[in-house]
């Protein structure tokens, strides 16, 4: 009997051993799927371990982790709560201020200046002046639609660009916060961090905006061929 109570004793000191940082783990396979390569555990605080990978760096909540490893760290459930509001405080505080710069950057017309977060937009280039005759023309219209082909495909990789951002925002928005209330029973809250749900807007819109433009950019194409098929015609090529 004693022999099995010093075994017991054993295995509890041990789960409580203190964790030597950094902790090399190799591959971390979240409880939700998500697989980190190369691993490192560099810290932890009330809502997770901080972890170095091959990807870079992230934070991953205890309740994503393996058991056998959340296990070997100390955490609260309410001490998580109250962390990640006041983190969704920071966050939320920092996103007025970035509004109030934009504000105070409005353009003339009254257009806010949404290069804040992305500076990667561009404007669709307007229909060129057409000089010379005919055959410099319809050279200047075909460099004009090769301008505006490149132009579409570097909006279709920013519209990849902010539907991921937009994807990965909306995914982190909401977290699940276990805690025991006053009566010791096990509460389930949901957390909405808003300055994230914002960012996720932002970026939705930043891809609808790309849209337009390849939507004008396309039309601007088919009147330059327009244009040089008529130019064509007139000197019988």
């Amino acid at each position: 009997m004693k022999f099995i109570i010093w075994l017991l004793l054993a295995a509890a000191a041990t789960a409580l051993e203190p964790v030597t940082l950094p902790l090399v783990v190799g591959t971390l396979k979240t409880r939700d799927g998500k697989i980190f390569e190369g691993a490192k555990i560099t810290g932890h605080d009330a809502v997770g371990v901080k972890i170095i990978h091959s990807g870079g760096v992230a934070r991953v909540e205890f309740d994503r982790l393996p058991k056998e490893l959340a296990e070997r760290f100390p955490h609260d459930q309410a001490a998580a709560k109250e962390q990640l509001d006041k983190e969704a405080k920071r966050e939320a505080a920092h996103d007025r201020a970035v509004d109030k710069v934009r504000d105070e950057k409005k353009t003339p017309a009254g257009e806010a200046d949404d290069d804040t977060a992305d500076t990667d937009d561009t404007a669709v280039e307007g229909e060129p002046e057409l000089q010379g005759d005919a055959a410099v023309k319809i050279a200047s219209l075909n460099a004009y639609i090769s301008r505006l082909e490149a132009g579409i495909n570097k909006a279709n990789e920013t519209i990849l660009d902010a539907n991921e951002k937009a994807a990965k925002y909306e995914l982190t928005a909401t977290t699940q916060v276990r805690y025991r209330d006053g009566d010791y029973n096990t509460r389930t809250e949901s957390v909405v961090n808003g300055s994230r749900l914002t960012r996720a807007a932002f970026q939705r819109k930043r891809a609808k905006r790309e849209e337009e433009k390849i939507a004008q950019a396309q039309r601007l194409i088919a009147n330059a061929r327009a244009q040089i098929a008529a130019l064509q015609d007139q000197t019988g090529q």
